[in-house]
């Protein structure tokens, strides 16, 4: 569904979706609005139980324990708020972490001690900083699967462990990483996640406003918005379900359309033409922009960010972009400017050769 007149180099942010997908979120909704209230109460748990099932397959996660959320930027603060930390708790984060995560522990008041991580990044170095910057003072950990700004795949299976030896919480970001990287998410709550959070309309192109949440077996979950499932006779009898599928009246067609959209790619294939694609687009961007490269071929999955100098702020240039056809983000990031570029089915290595031109047009150089 994406304007063929438009460069599109940001699948990352927003995710494109299929117009089949689409097309089915539409029919749900149809189905929904013909007649609500016997959708609502005959059909639509029962339907939720059928998409639920086909994400956990996807994502290897129990689906006893899973539950659709409009974004993972929900899921997190589901799990904040089931995680019962007081003001002034510290909690773990990682100085590439996302903003709106950084916001939320911030709201909480918790004592935030932010894990650097240097750029070139080494997975090494990254599992040792991690090791010597727990406490016994350390609440809570909050770690990206796949960094947003600088786009790194972290270690989480080999850092989890050591959270899981102190009886310490993790709740892991994976915001990037369903349909980006081959998941197992069951795997990793056995290591140590007690929350998983991710989005399907990213890099599964389900419709926008759908994203999920994992808990391991005996982790709390208590629902931002309490609704009819806290009442014990009421919804399924899984209570997690039954308190988080319905926080009042809501559009559930995106979630509804996530197995068409698991259905409509060969994900091996994807995983590895996508990386192929963003090497080569790194690789053609930081020569001709006289770059440095951040990180290894195999700390990346689907996006690449490219460290830049700007002539004005990075959100302006960014704009200017927008307005000239160009969707691809600067990230005012803590280790400074940034390009970052998705690949995707759509895309092709000679649109980094395009974007270089345009960028060196604007004044924006590599470093």
């Amino acid at each position: 569904m994406l304007d063929p007149s438009v460069v599109h180099l940001n699948h990352g942010s927003f995710g494109a979706c299929l117009r089949t997908v689409f097309d089915d979120a539409v029919a749900w909704r149809r189905k929904l609005e013909a007649a609500p209230m016997r959708w609502l109460v005959l059909e639509w748990q029962a339907e939720l139980d059928r998409a639920r099932a086909a994400l956990a397959a996807f994502l290897r996660a129990p689906a006893e324990r899973l539950v659709f959320v409009p974004s993972a930027t929900t899921g997190v603060a589901i799990a904040l708020q089931s995680a019962g930390l007081a003001p002034g708790d510290r909690v773990l984060f990682t100085n590439h972490g996302y903003r709106a995560v950084r916001n939320q522990l911030r709201r909480h008041e918790l004592d935030v001690r932010e894990i650097e991580i240097p750029l070139p990044y080494d997975a090494d170095a990254f599992v040792d900083a991690v090791a010597r910057a727990i406490t016994p003072h350390t609440r809570l950990a909050v770690l990206d699967h796949l960094t947003s700004p600088t786009a790194l795949r972290l270690p989480v299976e080999r850092v989890l462990p050591l959270f899981a030896a102190r009886g310490i919480p993790v709740l892991v970001d994976g915001a990037h990483a369903p349909g980006q990287i081959e998941l197992d998410i069951s795997a990793l709550l056995a290591l140590g996640a007690t929350w998983y959070t991710g989005n399907n309309h990213k890099w599964l192109c389900a419709p926008k406003a759908s994203g999920f949440l994992v808990a391991a077996p005996h982790a709390p979950v208590v629902p931002v918005v309490t609704s009819h499932g806290a009442s014990s006779e009421y919804g399924s009898a899984n209570r997690m379900h039954a308190e988080l599928d319905w926080s009042g009246t809501h559009d559930p067609a995106p979630h509804l359309a996530v197995p068409l959209a698991i259905a409509s790619f060969e994900w091996p294939r994807v995983y590895a033409h996508n990386h192929a694609l963003v090497l080569a687009m790194r690789d053609r961007l930081t020569a001709a922009l006289g770059a440095s490269r951040i990180a290894g071929d195999d700390a990346l999955a689907m996006m690449a960010s490219i460290p830049i100098t700007v002539p004005r702020a990075p959100l302006e240039v960014e704009r200017q972009l927008l307005r000239e056809g160009w969707e691809v983000p600067i990230v005012d990031s803590v280790v400074g400017p940034l390009v970052r570029v998705s690949a995707h089915l759509y895309n092709d290595a000679d649109q980094a050769d395009a974007l270089a031109a345009k960028l060196l047009a604007l004044g924006v150089r590599g470093r």
